[in-house]
Order: structure tokens, then sequence, then C-alpha cells
């Protein structure tokens, strides 16, 4: 199983002064961080109008900016909300990013975390899904054929052929992944040949069906692209300390505070978690919404998901008022303790574990 640092850029309030600033600066010094200790990828979402919550409207210049001072780490937008962002622009700022970064794009996509993001763009809710669909096959003619043959669909309409310019270095392009929820969706994800990104709030045990969807799916895809995906990722909020009850205790505010328990405006446009504020710290943990605890805890927890068949782990340590200091510390004891026991099981199954596309 492999790792990556998941960001959110929240940023609660009171806020210090010139907050933005800092909290980009730190979040560039924590990927940094996290390849140095041996972390494989680094996700960035794509969050509009969602103040305290995610202040990531633009996350391919973040994974620009991280990209000039790494050379391991995989950056991956997670996701491009397809219904926010037009065909042209995505393909030509994907193959941007993927040539600056010599290579290392994992390009996800979804159709918005909430309604509040695509009314402003001009969309229904329930035209989000539709317009996710075309967008997808757009943006793959758009990586597939040299040049852009063009399209006259139902939401893009008149769309001239045209050379997109640069090309990807990872060809025909970077890995295509999908967000997702229900099972429906982890079989629509497999059908379509794409990776996926379980990003719900719920625990391994829930989550099961869904992956169970996904790999029963995934025999008879039809790929949108030109590669099928095979990885399945999973997320969760992850507190660490060498002291179990402190580790669980950041975890648990961390997860409190973004399943519901703070006073963003947009938290009403969101979701309704008032049954997972109900638990306590502990049946968070043993419930898997959260990892947390000591290193050891926190590896029995990220078992449990590797054991579902969960290829990429994504850990949001920076969710709530945990602090700059905290998610570093914590990378230090993950990248220790905690990410080389994992390693193992990869190395013994050889090669073939480790590929993820094929063509």
């Amino acid at each position: 199983m492999k790792f990556a640092l998941f960001n959110q850029l929240q940023m609660p309030r009171p806020w210090r002064q010139h907050e933005e600033v800092l909290m980009y600066k730190e979040a560039i010094t924590e990927a940094v961080h996290a390849e140095a200790v041996g972390f494989d990828a680094y996700w960035q979402t794509e969050h509009h109008f969602y103040t305290e919550i995610g202040h990531s409207s633009a996350p391919e210049i973040v994974l620009a900016a991280i990209s000039q001072r790494t050379s391991r780490l995989r950056l991956g937008l997670g996701v491009v909300v397809l219904p926010c962002n037009h065909p042209y622009r995505v393909v030509e700022y994907v193959s941007t990013l993927d040539v600056v970064s010599d290579g290392r794009v994992d390009f996800g996509t979804g159709r918005g975390a909430s309604p509040y993001h695509v009314e402003a763009f001009g969309y229904s809710p329930d035209e989000s899904k539709a317009i996710w669909e075309e967008s997808l096959q757009i943006i793959c003619s758009m990586f597939l054929n040299d040049p852009f043959p063009g399209w006259n669909g139902k939401y893009y309409t008149n769309l001239l052929p045209r050379d997109m310019l640069p090309k990807p270095i990872q060809k025909p392009h970077p890995p295509l992944w999908m967000a997702a929820t229900s099972p429906n969706t982890f079989a629509e994800a497999a059908q379509l040949g794409l990776g996926v990104i379980g990003v719900g709030r719920l625990g391994p045990k829930h989550l099961a069906p869904a992956i169970a969807a996904y790999k029963d799916a995934i025999a008879h895809r039809t790929p949108v692209g030109g590669v099928v995906n095979h990885q399945i990722g999973a997320y969760a909020i992850c507190g660490i300390a060498q002291d179990y009850s402190v580790g669980r205790d950041i975890a648990g505010a961390a997860g409190r505070w973004y399943f519901g328990d703070n006073q963003a405006a947009l938290q009403a446009h969101r979701f309704d978690s008032q049954a997972l504020l109900r638990l306590s710290n502990e049946e968070l943990i043993a419930e898997g919404c959260i990892v947390g605890g000591d290193p050891d805890s926190v590896c029995h927890g990220l078992e449990r998901w590797q054991n579902l068949g969960v290829d990429l782990m994504l850990l949001m340590l920076g969710a709530g008022r945990t602090t700059h200091d905290q998610v570093m510390r914590a990378l230090d004891l993950l990248g220790e303790k905690v990410i080389p026991k994992f390693r193992e099981p990869v190395a013994a199954a050889g090669a073939a574990a480790s590929a993820w596309i094929e063509p």
C-alpha cells in the first residue's frame, strides 16, 4: 500500500495576520517533508467558496510549486471539479503540470463536493454528473487525438478542432481517477477504467461493499481513456503521536471539526454528520472514521484498509485546528514507524504488485 499526504487547505478562524500566505507556505513545506520521510504522493483538493473548510481553489498552482521542490513525489489533483472548468483549460494545465513535474501527475476528477460549488458556475446540481461525463469524454479525446477533432454535444457545443499544447510526458495521459462515495459510483469508475478515490467519511467496514463493487466491475471495463487505472484509493483523517492518548485526541479533534463541529458559514451546504459527532474519540477510531493514536494503533487502523485491497491511502493530517508543527511531527512518525511496515508486502509480492497502469 502506498501513502499520500492529502490537503484541503483548511483555515479555521480566528486567523493570524497574513493567514492564507502562511497556510500555503506551510502546506508546501509539509509536502516537501512528506517526500523526505517516504510518502509516495501529495494530493490537493479543489474547492470553491468554502471559507475555513477549503481555501484550495487552484490546486494546479500549489502542485506546480511543490513540483519544483521535490523530485519523486507524485502530485495528485484530488479532484478537478469538471463542471467548474472548461475542458480545453483542464487539458492545458494538467499537461503543463505533467511537463514541469517531469511526469508525476495523477489526474483526479469529480462532479463537485456539493451544489454550492457548481451553482455559482451556472450549472444545476442535477446536471453536474452528466456534465462531468461529457467533459471527461472530451478531455480524453483531447489527450488521445492529435489534433483534437472537435466536439458538439449537449453541454459543450461547437468545440473547434485544435492542437492541444503542451503534450503531457505520461503517455497518452496521466493516470485518471474519479472521486466516489457509494458502491454504484465505485462500479461506474471501474466500468470506465478509472482509478477510484473513496472520499466518504465512514470507515472500512462501510466502504467494503463499494470496493467489492469496484473489483467486480473492473473486469468488464470500457475505458474512457487510453489506459486502465486499477488503483483503489481511500481517505482518512489521521493524528499520531508517541503517546496514544495525545495522537487519539489530535485525530479526534481534527475529525470533529471537519465533520461539523465548526462555525464555518458553509457547513450547512456540505453534509449532516451529527451521528459522527456523538461518537467518542475512541469510537471514531474503532469505527475507522479516523486513524489515530500511537504508531501501533495507526498501523492497526491502516491495516484494515490494506486488507480491503486499498492501493493508495490518502492521509489528511492538517484537518481542523491541527497545527503545522503537529503535522510535521506526524510526518516524522509516519515515515519512521508506520510507512516502513507497509513496504515489506510490496517487496515480497514482486514487480507485478506495483504495476498500477495497463494499456
